[in-house]
């Protein structure tokens, strides 16, 4: 029987990999070189850092990430030592783009400014931009859109330069973190960029906290105090910094993509990956957890930003994490996992009608 370490936040991980081996789930940031040296099978979320420090000299033949990114993977190492890996592209990027929207929605009703009549910067187009624009188009926001890698292939879509998209009213941001190539994007908003962001501009990062230069967004904060931010992505996860989480419209703990579905899709499809590799038959499927979720029933005449919040209501992601402003426990990064480790059940809505 193989021999499977997974991390204890993995949603249904114990049902679903049970018939392939005997599991042992401990807590990502933990996980250790002494607790993989027998066994076959890592799988992961964004904690733990896979690299030739955690798996030398260890038996693992198969890794898998129940996460869009990658950039806590060394795909180098394990390509040069025959470890297979997979990721869960994608299966969280509905509970991203929901996240975006129901951070727009509430900074649309405290500024007064109704959805129809913005204009929306999307910095990465793919799985989470995509959907981000898709659901803009179905709201009535006007959309701009930047993408080099992905320009280099498609040429029907119209794309903007970053400095002319960062005049939008919002800029939402949805890049992979990579630190070398053509288009490399650790601190891709730079000082120069944030100093261009007009006064009032809101600025959403979920992608990862390196792609934004959180020293200098910080600067222009506490002098000018201009800018709406929401960040679900910090610098040094999980020892954030506190004076730029003062200095947000909305702080939350890097749950954007949490949502029960997303984690559970998450689930399934690094699952099924392994049982291919393995060549073993499917006995776990998602199905039956993901059960349908009920559209929320709003009047004709409510305001779809108070119908998005209805739904998801980002807000209280916000005060949980706020209500540790002043502990030294949110300093040490406890809390910050904690509150990741503990979060409520959300369901996604955007397959529903608001």
């Amino acid at each position: 029987m193989m021999k499977i370490v997974a991390d204890e936040n993995i949603p249904y991980v114990q049902s679903a990999f049970a018939s392939l081996g005997e599991v042992t789930t401990l807590a990502g940031r933990n996980i250790k070189k002494a607790d993989l040296i027998d066994c076959d099978i890592l799988l992961v979320r964004s904690v733990t850092q896979v690299n030739q420090q955690l798996l030398a000299g260890t038996s693992i033949r198969f890794v898998a990430s129940a996460t869009s990114g990658i950039n806590h993977i060394d795909l180098y190492y394990l390509k040069k030592h025959g470890i297979a890996f997979v990721h869960a592209l994608g299966s969280n990027a509905a509970s991203v783009a929901e996240y975006v929207m129901s951070a727009i929605a509430y900074w649309s009703l405290t500024t007064n400014k109704p959805l129809e009549q913005l204009s929306l910067g999307i910095i990465g187009c793919g799985q989470v931009g995509g959907r981000v624009k898709n659901l803009c188009h179905r709201f009535g926001i006007q959309t701009t859109l930047n993408d080099p890698p992905l320009a280099e292939s498609d040429h029907q879509t119209t794309w903007s330069d970053l400095e002319d998209l960062l005049n939008c009213d919002v800029v939402t941001i949805h890049v992979p973190l990579t630190s070398t190539g053509k288009h490399a994007t650790t601190n891709l908003i730079n000082q120069q960029h944030i100093e261009q962001l007009k006064p009032g501009t809101l600025l959403i990062n979920t992608a990862r906290g390196e792609v934004v230069d959180e020293k200098a967004l910080l600067a222009r904060q506490i002098k000018h105090q201009d800018l709406s931010l929401v960040m679900d992505v910090w610098h040094n996860e999980p020892n954030i910094n506190i004076k730029m989480l003062a200095h947000t419209l909305i702080g939350t703990p890097h749950i954007a993509g949490h949502s029960f579905d997303g984690k559970v899709r998450g689930t399934e499809m690094i699952y099924t990956a392994c049982c291919d590799f393995f060549n073993q038959a499917k006995k776990w499927s998602a199905t039956a957890v993901l059960s349908k979720v009920h559209a929320t029933s709003t009047s004709r005449n409510q305001d779809i930003s108070l119908s998005i919040l209805k739904a998801y209501d980002i807000r209280q992601d916000n005060n949980r994490l706020k209500q540790l402003l002043n502990k030294s426990e949110l300093t040490n990064g406890t809390s910050f996992d904690d509150l990741r480790k503990t979060y409520p059940t959300r369901r996604e809505w955007s397959q529903t009608t608001l």
